[in-house]
């Protein structure tokens, strides 16, 4: 679930494939249609689907319109994709990360290729700050009985990337006490063999007159009957100023 407007599940029923979308405004009215894609993804906030098929083609429809908006075949399978906002498409490769906007014509534009660090990874998220400035790139590996965690940050500005190790993670903006202008949050958790750790830091540039943001590290507990699990999801909460994560056994 990505979204607090639809849920989108793709399901079989005897041979043939359909996705069912649930408009949460209107739940006992669920819209079902036959597809053959082997993924789809809807939009956070309007009635638009992403289909991707078992090759390389993916395909943008308006439910409501009842037409196709966009097409694109890509030259390698996208091994995972999400909206990162109500525009924009994010598509992970073997090798690259893309962002695919649904105004125009726009073909999928290449953002940074994959560091090294997440070869061999299974990619189970990807995130961005509001602005888009900021991207992480996610995966998890087994690794001497234990899952490790392999996170990319890229900065958009800088072209640079980072490697860091970690399960899960989420962008937050928040105000610090006296300063004018808020502040870009890097929230990630880790469980390593040395036990669960949750860092915040800011990333970038404290805006002008702005006071930097002080990192914060502090333990995650995981009680002895979740000694295999490993983070999997983290949510920021703005209005608590809270953060949530999520864990799940090896």
């Amino acid at each position: 679930m990505e979204s607090d407007k639809f849920i989108c599940i793709r399901e079989k029923v005897g041979e043939q494939a359909q996705v069912v979308i649930v408009d949460l405004s209107d739940p006992t009215t669920p819209i079902r249609r036959p597809i053959s894609a082997e993924s789809a993804i809807m939009n956070p906030a309007s009635k638009v689907i992403a289909l991707k098929d078992a090759g390389k083609t993916l395909q943008i429809f308006n439910i409501e319109m009842k037409s196709k908006m966009k097409a694109h075949t890509m030259a390698e399978e996208v091994i995972f994709w999400k909206w990162i906002s109500v525009n924009t498409v994010a598509l992970v490769t073997e090798t690259a990360v893309y962002h695919w906007s649904m105004e125009g014509d726009s073909l999928p534009q290449k953002m940074f290729d994959r560091h090294a660090s997440l070869a061999g990874c299974q990619i189970i998220n990807y995130r961005t700050d509001e602005n888009q400035k900021w991207l992480l790139l996610i995966g998890i590996s087994a690794q001497q009985n234990r899952v490790v965690g392999a996170m990319q940050l890229y900065s958009v500005d800088r072209k640079v990337s980072q490697p860091i190790e970690g399960h899960a993670a989420a962008f937050a903006e928040f105000k610090v006490e006296g300063n004018a202008k808020p502040s870009t949050l890097f929230c990630f958790a880790v469980r390593s063999p040395a036990g669960g750790k949750l860092h915040i830091i800011e990333v970038g540039q404290p805006a002008a007159g702005n006071q930097p943001f002080v990192k914060k590290a502090v333990d995650v507990f995981f009680p002895p009957e979740a000694q295999t699990d490993f983070p999997v999801a983290m949510q920021v909460n703005k209005l608590k100023k809270q953060v949530c994560i999520l864990s799940s056994p090896l």
